[in-house]
């Protein structure tokens, strides 16, 4: 492969960068390397929940509306949003609502 002014970037010394090059993506293997197609999401992001010490500053992207319905007398439900579509909220609330 060729990149940008004729070398290689690494990561941590073995962890070799790829850019991108309209070429078959190696993570989802989508043709043209696009990755825009929900049937092929990556399983993984590197960095994303793996490094202890960034756990309390790293944040997850809140794709859709998480609303949970809650009993307010025997006739009525009422419809609570818990977080909005492209909140940023903490990794560990992410867990709490299962969006992980």
């Amino acid at each position: 492969m060729e990149y940008e002014g004729g070398r290689e970037e690494f990561l941590f010394g073995d962890i070799r960068f790829l850019r991108a090059n309209r070429q078959p993506c190696p993570v989802c293997g989508h043709p043209t390397g696009d990755c825009g197609s929900d049937a092929a999401k990556p399983h993984h992001v590197i960095g994303f929940d793996t490094i202890p010490s960034m756990r309390d500053t790293q944040t997850f992207l809140v794709e859709e509306d998480v609303i949970v319905e809650k009993q307010i007398t025997p006739f009525t439900v009422s419809k609570v949003i818990l977080a909005r579509r492209g909140q940023q909220i903490p990794l560990n609330r992410a867990r709490e609502l299962g969006l992980l």
